[in-house]
């Protein structure tokens, strides 16, 4: 796990001390060495330097890229492993953000095939040599996270990857001019003129509380979406981005639920005990919730050694998981730390909202940000429960969805109530719930779900220049999505589980851990985000997945063996924070400071007094009501103001 940035200039010498400080800028990412190669395009002269600081005897004529890499030491401590890392021929040079949990069985792949290795058990190696064999087609034998870049000096071209789910993020810019690359956005602005705000990304951003890929905040930069590869042409300038892996769609309608069990725990059984390779130690989160919970019974059970296990508790509220925690501690005995997430920490918000190069809006950042701040002190990996949700059917709005849908097709055959809705409004009623009636009425159900998970309350806020007033932008990623589900035939609710697979899963939840881990040079596993799992819990009919209309009901059957009816089946929590408690017992004129000031960057985008006009709690006193919009306003408020000198406004 690392960080990594690279830079080609097609016209210009590239002026190394700007590269060398983009690269320093992710050090958090990479805390234990660095290393960067640079060179000519057109000579073909390069240098490679580890740890070590440039000097007037490095310097190469007309130097126009650089590739590098922040190391966080995981797999193969020694020095031989470091990056940018070279082929045995020297024709290509990787850099690797992730971790490669296969890399022992590809290593005797390739071993047999012929290849030589100069490292002991470098991951990093196993990857470079993969490609070299197999070209594109390595990326169907890998297992785990990753987003890498491989230059090949003969040919002059560069290759990206992002893995399948999208746990590692991958920033891209390319023009006439350059092509830049980044594991964050940051580095890729900081030495640039100022640039505009991504229009398209703004309105997602307020209606989603993140901003989706392909988008970025910035203008002009891009993500490279998750399962996708990117081939450049370094003299042509032309890029081409491929997908390289889909769910496949098909259901297993033979399967019985003894044997989806079976199927299920093998297949996470196998996905723990990739993720406990590591030669540093390995902590995991608990939450108390069913997910987290058997990851810790997998450790318990694969894992030959009692673990730290660590949780957060928000203490005087009715977020507490306290006893719960405590009870998955006692019963795969582990060493628990629990920690209190109180107001105390309402004081950390400009450092957690710092932490992220886009405005992002996730409400379990407080607690998510202090569980990684007390891992640091003795673990470089964590394992998490994320992903549990997505792959086996675990959200509430699966069913609601599904009773919306039933409603909505049974109004549609009525078509009085549609001519009713129209009269209304025709006759000036503009009540909000009338009007999302209206548009769910004429939506299909990937438009609806998008429409179920959005709030258009904060984009009215927005100055007209700012403004989208269709939601098409924020639908166009769906299209392909639509198609996807259309031909894969997929029931409702694998649907909505692939809807969120492809869109919130990596741009809300996994940039939140990505950005939360790496900030403390923490590697964090997600077990049930094996791809290979992922294929086999999504082969697995719904009547089983959901027996009884009861969410998750095959985690829920592995854990009933361990702990009782009341603690497998109570109401699922969620690992949030009590923005609305935080916010009653706080003063308005601290928190909201940068709402307050009319002067604030925020204002040039949405208007300030209907923001003030519709948030009066901003000023006066906090009722218990919208602390969502007033977090996602103040998350926005103060990114913009930490890159206020980044922005053209």
């Amino acid at each position: 796990m690392c960080g990594i940035f690279g830079k080609f200039l097609f016209n210009d010498a590239l002026p190394l001390s700007a590269s060398i400080q983009a690269l320093t800028s992710i050090k958090h990412r990479g805390p234990d060495g660095f290393g960067y190669e640079y060179g000519s395009l057109t000579t073909g002269d390069y240098t490679l330097l580890y740890n070590e600081q440039l000097s007037p005897h490095h310097k190469i004529s007309h130097c126009n890229y650089f590739l590098g890499h922040r190391r966080l030491s995981i797999v193969d401590l020694n020095d031989n492993a470091y990056q940018p890392m070279e082929s045995l021929d020297k024709r290509y040079s990787i850099v690797f953000n992730g971790e490669i949990y296969n890399y022992i069985e590809l290593k005797d792949e390739l071993t047999a095939l012929g290849c030589q290795f100069k490292t002991d058990h470098s991951d990093t190696e196993a990857l470079l040599n993969a490609y070299i064999m197999w070209g594109d087609k390595c990326l169907e034998k890998l297992r785990g996270m990753f987003a890498f870049a491989i230059f090949d000096r003969h040919n002059k071209t560069l290759f990206l990857a992002r893995d399948r789910i999208g746990k590692k993020p991958l920033y891209y810019e390319i023009s006439h001019h350059h092509l830049s690359f980044c594991s964050e956005l940051s580095p890729l602005v900081i030495d640039d003129e100022p640039r505009a705000i991504s229009k398209e990304a703004l309105n997602a951003y307020l209606a989603f509380g993140y901003v989706p890929h392909p988008y970025s905040i910035f203008e002009g930069i891009n993500k490279l979406p998750p399962a996708h590869f990117a081939t450049i042409d370094l003299t042509t300038q032309a890029i081409e981005i491929k997908s390289y892996w889909d769910i496949s769609g098909s259901i297993d309608h033979t399967l019985t639920k003894k044997e989806a069990a079976h199927l299920t725990e093998t297949a996470l059984d196998e996905s723990v005990a990739l993720r406990l390779r590591a030669d540093v130690s390995i902590g995991a989160f608990v939450s108390g919730g069913i997910d987290s919970s058997l990851v810790v019974k997998k450790i318990s059970e694969v894992g030959d050694r009692t673990f730290d296990i660590y949780g957060a508790d928000f203490p005087n509220t009715d977020r507490s998981e306290k006893v719960y925690i405590e009870e998955v501690a006692e019963k795969y005995a582990q060493n628990l730390t629990l920690l209190d997430i109180d107001m105390a920490q309402l004081t950390d918000i400009d450092a957690i909202i710092s932490v992220f190069d886009e405005p992002f809006a996730g409400a379990s950042s407080i607690a998510v940000f202090n569980l990684f701040k007390e891992v640091r002190k003795k673990h470089k990996v964590i394992l998490t429960g994320d992903g549990g949700d997505e792959m086996f059917a675990g959200y509430g709005r699966y069913l609601r969805i599904v009773d919306k849908l039933f409603l909505l097709r049974k109004i549609k055959r009525l078509v009085l109530p549609e001519i009713a809705i129209s009269l209304l409004l025709m006759l000036g009623l503009k009540n909000e719930r009338l009007l999302k009636l209206k548009a769910m009425l004429s939506l299909d159900l990937i438009d609806n779900y998008v429409l179920h998970d959005s709030d258009q309350t904060l984009s009215e806020l927005l100055k007209p220049p700012f403004k989208i007033k269709a939601l098409t932008h924020v639908l166009e990623p769906y299209k392909q999505i639509r198609q996807t589900i259309k031909n894969k035939q997929f029931s409702t609710t694998k649907a909505l589980q692939y809807i969120d697979l492809k869109t919130i899963l990596p741009g809300r939840m996994l940039y939140k851990i990505d950005r939360f881990s790496m900030f403390y040079g923490v590697e964090a596993r997600a077990p049930f985000l094996d791809h290979k799992l992922a294929e086999k819990a999504f082969s697995i009919p719904d009547k089983i997945t959901m027996e009884g209309g009861v969410l998750k009901r095959l985690l829920k059957d592995l854990l009933e063996k361990d702990f009782s009816a009341d603690f497998v089946h109570r109401k699922k929590q969620g690992f949030g924070s009590p923005l609305s408690n935080w916010f009653k017992n706080a003063q308005s004129e601290q928190v909201f400071a940068v709402l307050i000031d009319e002067q604030s960057l925020i204002y040039h985008y949405i208007n300030y007094q209907s923001t003030h006009n519709a948030f009066p709690q901003i000023k006066g006193t906090y009722q218990g009501s919208e602390e969502k919009n007033l977090w996602s306003l103040l998350v926005l408020a103060l990114f913009l103001e930490k890159y206020k000198h980044q922005i053209k406004y």
